[in-house]
């Protein structure tokens, strides 16, 4: 059974820029359909004018990180078959990490 200073060393192996990219990716699209969600849920014009600001910001961001990514062939959004390749060699990623 490994120790727990060498899962820490395997996890700094296959944690690359990619991974840490990509959570950034998911997160960033997380906090946009969170935001989505409040727009719907306020009533008040004042937060509701708030939250689309914030909204629009996210929304941003998100689409910096993936034109990020995209440039630096971390996400395939244009070709499924590269991308389906990538998004398996990532879950064997995770589970090593798991593991």
């Amino acid at each position: 059974m490994a120790t727990k200073t060498e899962k820490l060393n395997n996890i700094k192996e296959i944690i690359d820029d990619q991974t840490i990219a990509t959570d950034l990716l998911l997160s960033a699209k997380s906090g946009v359909r969170s935001l989505a969600v409040a727009i719907t849920e306020t009533a008040t014009p004042e937060v509701k004018k708030v939250l689309k600001k914030e909204l629009e910001i996210a929304i941003d961001l998100h689409d910096k990180i993936a034109q990020f990514m995209i440039e630096k062939e971390m996400y395939h959004a244009y070709d499924i078959k590269e991308q389906v390749s990538q998004d398996l060699q990532n879950g064997k990623k995770a589970l090593k990490i798991g593991g």
